[in-house]
């Protein structure tokens, strides 16, 4: 155990793994989960150039969320946008509905500021709105009164599913409570996945100081050896995860679980993303010739990873192929198996993703280990 005690020991002596341990997800999520979960009213104008029973329900749905202001045709809608009377805004063109009804790839035009991401949310919304009334209109075939008692059906919830939420609040402020979480699983992601790659890194270190030459020659095998590394940073993981998910809630107003089991649940899903972290970090160090390609590496897999996985913003904005892209790596995994748990539905209902992160963590360490000479100096 001599290798394992001193993996800690060293992990915890360089401060840029506490950096990533504690100090950055705490400020990740202090400041911007606290912004979040602001109640925030957009101001946002719609041009209705179609006037069908669609997009006045749409309009009707969202006063319900938002200031939305009814423009007309003569509205300088940019000049609007530029000046800030206006978060955002919408044009649905003549025969939009018509048109979706038909099958026709239809969409909204929206304006926002390029640089500015306060609108997003409402675009996020109206995006799946109109995103659910195409696969309706689909299923409609047409058909305009299956349409609209479908989308009286959408409107009703009739199709959403029905999930047992921690939150002792309202619905809507249950479905918050989770979508906040999710959003603070993502910030703490991205805390474990660089420290447990630069911990991995020990490996590396070790060979080019010739300290694993020197292993080498005693008793200690190398399974023991890699293994050993492995289990250390697997258990600063753990302490990082336990510390988060138990301080975060003090501090900001976020919950992980009514119950002390779903907040465990919610650790379960967090150290099996753990178990991909350190498969990734080893990988990296066994494939890197020095400390320089190390973080090469790491900032080239870690950081596209995150953000493909929704760590930094809801998947929904992306493209529709970076969406299927982020579909195969494992923070997706992770945030769709958090989700799960967090509405209630136990670590039986993520096992699917629970099983992926386990499978992709054995195959890596498998590659690994397989496809790399030990020679390193």
């Amino acid at each position: 155990m001599t290798i394992l005690f001193n993996s800690i020991k060293r992990i915890f002596r360089k401060p840029i793994n506490i950096l990533f341990m504690l100090v950055l997800p705490i400020l990740l999520n202090m400041f911007l989960i606290s912004t979040v979960t602001k109640d925030v009213k957009y101001n946002v104008g719609i041009l209705d150039q179609d006037s069908s029973p669609f997009i006045v329900d749409l309009i009707s749905d969202m006063q319900e969320k938002y200031n939305v202001t009814l423009l007309t045709p003569g509205d300088d809608i940019k000049g609007l946008i530029v000046n800030k009377k206006l978060d955002s805004a919408f044009t649905f063109p003549a025969g939009f509905t018509t048109e979706m009804l038909e099958g026709k790839d239809v969409s909204a035009l929206s304006y926002a500021l390029e640089a500015s991401n306060v609108a997003r949310p409402v675009q996020v919304y109206v995006s799946s709105y109109i995103s659910s009334a195409k696969q309706i209109a689909a299923a409609a075939n047409g058909n305009e009164d299956v349409f609209y008692k479908g989308m009286e059906a959408y409107n009703k919830n009739a199709f959403a599913a029905e999930y047992k939420s921690f939150s002792t609040g309202n619905s809507e402020n249950s479905e918050k409570d989770v979508n906040t979480a999710v959003l603070s699983l993502g910030y703490i992601a991205f805390g474990m996945l660089f420290l447990i790659t630069f911990s991995t890194s020990l490996i590396l270190e070790d060979k080019l100081t010739g300290v694993y030459d020197r292993i080498t020659a005693t008793p200690l095998t190398r399974s023991r050896y890699f293994s050993q590394h492995m289990i250390a940073s697997f258990l600063v993981a753990t302490i990082q995860v336990v510390v988060l998910i138990s301080l975060l809630p003090k501090l900001v107003d976020i919950s992980y679980g009514s119950t002390l089991a779903q907040q465990l649940e919610v650790m379960a899903v967090c150290l099996a993303f753990a178990l991909a972290c350190v498969a990734i970090g080893v990988a990296i160090s066994r494939f890197s010739k020095n400390a320089l390609m190390v973080s090469s590496l790491t900032a080239l897999v870690n950081i596209p990873m995150l953000m493909l996985g929704g760590c930094f913003w809801p998947r929904e904005i992306m493209p529709d192929f970076m969406q299927r892209i982020g579909d195969f790596v494992p923070t997706t995994w992770f945030l769709q198996a958090g989700e799960t748990v967090l509405y209630g539905k136990g670590l039986n209902g993520a096992i699917f993703e629970l099983l992926y992160l386990i499978g992709f963590s054995a195959l890596l360490l498998i590659v690994s280990f397989t496809m790399k000479s030990e020679k390193v100096r």
